[in-house]
């Protein structure tokens, strides 16, 4: 149960295999290692760019393994509601791999109320003196899980991403993947929240970061509404398949609608901003320069604008979450982990989108307990197959749910 500490002895940074090799973060890729004469140490040194914002591991720079004692705690949480069907079975379920070891995928729709399933499992896992570890490859997924856990629980919660560091002892803690990179063998029970979002499905080094920071017989749980074709075929025999909402109502199906970017640059989508009074609306680009201009052409409605690089980003989706705009011009970073009530979801050019995105935009409309009949649209010069095989995805998913008696 390690955590890497700098300024060691152990464990040298960056060492030479068939080429260059960063012990620090399992960077292998040789156009990330840089070298240049070091006046400290009086020679060449090479050096790794993949994890220069968080250190500086080079050949000639140490760290040394600091090893943490297991301490099993009581870790109770607070629900004020019972678990419905669905949810108890994949409780049930988490809570077994959390004491047999091995893996699950929880192909679970967005707004099963996936973090009330792990509960029981954190609890169990705690108690038997196993770390945990909730980790995203997103920060407003980490943060938003990180409110939600402080919430049910009372135990200590280091809460790790760019800029924060460790306060308490790493027994339970909710981070990005990236910040995996400060554990070796460390946690008993690993979950991964939104496992195909970017970048995680296509970088191996962050792969691998999360089996290093697991203990050898390790829990491992893969949460997600739209898993990758390869974690599905690989994850065949290990997947639970979680059709229905906790609030039993079916998930909103997309509708269609035809609007040229030539249309919108004329203004034709005005009769489908205006809102009630207490409703948003969420709408998606897939270009900043076009959601801007967007946002002036239709500026009597006062939208928000809100993006990945906006300085202001965090700021901005804070005061959308306390409703100050009714209506927010985004891009795919809030096509997860975020939830209002009240919401409708338009997709503009919707067919330059997947089919994983498309369901997870669809995915913000109507996740409170109080109903809303949200509308979703697809906005199209053209309906495509990414499209199609959203709206077949949820109408399968509503299909499946029914079939078990989980919707009302």
């Amino acid at each position: 149960m390690s955590l890497i500490a700098e300024e060691g002895q152990e464990l040298r940074g960056v060492i030479k295999r068939k080429g260059y090799y960063c012990q620090y973060c399992m960077n292998d890729d040789q156009q990330l290692f840089h070298h240049h004469f070091h006046h400290r140490f009086g020679k060449e040194v090479v050096y790794c760019r993949a994890c220069i914002r968080m250190t500086y591991s080079s050949t000639e720079t140490y760290y040394n393994l600091v090893e943490i004692k297991n301490l099993p705690e009581q870790a109770d949480y607070q629900l004020d509601f019972e678990l419905t069907a669905q949810q108890q079975f994949a409780s049930r379920e988490i809570v077994e791999v959390v004491k047999t070891g091995g893996r699950r995928l929880v192909h679970a729709v967005t707004g099963a109320g996936k973090t009330e399933m792990i509960l029981e499992g954190i609890r169990t896992a705690r108690q038997e003196g196993l770390n945990v570890a909730i980790v995203s490859p997103r920060v407003d997924v980490v943060k938003e899980v990180a409110l939600r856990m402080k919430d049910y629980f009372s135990c200590d919660i280091d809460v790790l991403y760019q800029g924060e560091t460790i306060l308490y002892d790493s027994r339970f803690v909710i981070s990005t993947v990236q910040q995996l990179v400060k554990y070796h063998h460390h946690f008993g029970l690993v979950i991964v929240d939104e496992v195909d979002a970017f970048p995680l499905p296509m970088d191996k080094r962050l792969q691998q970061l999360i089996k290093r920071a697991a203990t050898l017989h390790s829990a491992l749980i893969y949460l997600t509404a739209t898993p990758p074709a390869r974690l599905k075929k690989e994850m065949r025999e290990e997947t639970l398949v979680l059709p229905a909402r906790y609030h039993r109502r079916p998930l909103p199906v997309p509708t269609y609608q035809y609007m040229s970017r030539q249309q919108m640059r004329k203004g034709k989508m005005k009769r489908y901003f205006e809102r009630d009074a207490g409703s948003f609306l969420l709408v998606f680009f897939n270009d900043i320069k076009e959601m801007e201009e967007a946002a002036e052409i239709y500026k009597e409605y006062k939208p928000v604008t809100v993006y990945a690089a906006d300085v202001s980003r965090h700021d901005k989706v804070a005061a959308i979450r306390s409703g100050a705009y009714p209506v927010i011009f985004t891009t795919t970073i809030l096509e997860r982990g975020f939830t209002m009530a009240s919401l409708d979801v338009f997709v503009v050019d919707a067919g330059n989108y997947s089919a994983e995105c498309l369901v997870q935009m669809a995915g913000r409309v109507d996740r409170k307990s109080v109903p809303y009949k949200g509308q979703v649209i697809f906005f199209h010069e053209g309906v495509t197959r990414s499209m199609m095989q959203a709206v077949k995805e949820i109408k399968e998913m509503n299909r499946l749910a029914r079939m078990k008696g989980w919707l009302d």
